[in-house]
């Protein structure tokens, strides 16, 4: 039987270790940490059996427990909270991987077993709870809960941690605002500042979906190509309904995906009815010559940039947008017979 070997370390991301000699530590604080690592033996080696186990220890940490799959260390720090990740590296013949967990170093046994954050300590026990009693709340109930939290400064390291977390759950423009209002001890730690420049950039995108959503008018762009200017007005708002769709010639999911929309116009295409492609970040004569090996015959936008898609909070290709006759967005996002269905019930056809 082949060999394979575990190795467990822990990296404390941001937490200084109080060192002998070190003149500015206070009295040390102790702290343990548990877990069984049998999980993720699973996820990387099936559930075998390892064979032989290493562990690469740290200045003031010590193994005090190796027992079957659990592991405990304990050690000293300053007694400042502060954030740290557990770093699981594993090392298997023909490759390596590895996983992490961010929790808070507090005073006391911090347990891991598996669920999105550790228990054990004032600040991993609330930061525990919040993660599993979150997604069960509405929206605005959940960013209301967030934000109480994070402006008591003195769960600032729990907070780093939950805001790094939440952004799917509550979406990019609640969680900028948040951290906005949360305190210095949050706001610039080094974590939160990293996350800052996508974070706004999401904010950003996720706003401009939310101004180009169902009943919302449609925003009007224009592009230059081959000296001739080309709006989305010249389509859009004139008495027809308007499919649009943004797509690229070196888009796997968008050519794949035009055979559907070509079907659609040759069937409903008339007084009533259009379909627009709008080529995004794609260089002309690929789209052009992607026009013609598929024999696209509805009119195009070609030469389109990032800015355009940015517009409607456009973020993955392809991405369809029904119009109705005066401009308002009927539908967008749909993606193989939502197509023709969402087709059909504008136009009031069964």
């Amino acid at each position: 039987m082949s060999m394979r070997k575990f190795r467990v370390f822990m990296l404390l991301v941001a937490a200084v270790m109080c060192l002998a000699g070190n003149a500015n530590c206070q009295e040390p604080t102790k702290f343990t940490l548990k877990g069984d690592i049998g999980y993720i033996l699973k996820m990387y080696d099936n559930g075998s059996v390892i064979e032989s186990v290493a562990l690469r220890q740290y200045p003031n940490m010590k193994l005090i427990s190796n027992g079957g799959s659990e592991i405990s260390y304990y050690g000293v720090f300053d007694g400042k909270p502060q954030v740290a990740e557990l770093v699981i590296d594993l090392t298997v013949p023909g490759g390596t991987g590895s996983t992490s967990l961010a929790f808070v170093l507090e005073e006391g046994t911090i347990e891991f077993d598996g669920a999105p954050a550790p228990k054990g300590g004032r600040l991993n026990n609330a930061l525990r709870g919040l993660l599993v009693e979150l997604p069960k709340m509405k929206e605005k109930d959940a960013v209301e809960t967030i934000r109480k939290f994070v402006a008591q400064a003195d769960n600032a390291p729990a907070s780093v941690i939950l805001l790094s977390t939440v952004k799917e759950l509550i979406g990019a423009g609640n969680t900028f605002s948040i951290i906005a209002q949360a305190p210095k001890e949050v706001k610039n730690h080094w974590a939160i500042k990293s996350m800052l420049p996508q974070l706004r950039a999401d904010a950003f995108m996720e706003q401009n979906m939310k101004a180009t959503d169902s009943g919302k008018k449609f925003k009007d762009f224009t592009v230059y190509y081959k000296g001739k200017e080309q709006n989305l007005s010249d389509y859009v708002g004139k008495g027809k309904y308007v499919l649009v769709d943004f797509w690229a010639s070196w888009c796997g999911p968008c050519m794949q995906e035009i055979p559907n929309l070509i079907n659609v116009y040759k069937k409903y295409a008339g007084e009533n009815f259009d379909v627009l492609g709008v080529a995004v970040n794609d260089k002309p004569q690929n789209t052009e010559q992607a026009i013609e090996k598929l024999g696209i015959p509805y009119p195009q936008i070609i030469g389109a940039g990032g800015e355009i898609s940015a517009l409607y909070g456009i973020n993955a290709i392809p991405h369809l947008i029904l119009f109705a006759p005066d401009g308002t967005i009927v539908q967008r996002g749909m993606r193989g017979p939502q197509i023709e269905e969402a087709v059909k019930k504008a136009l009031k056809l069964k």
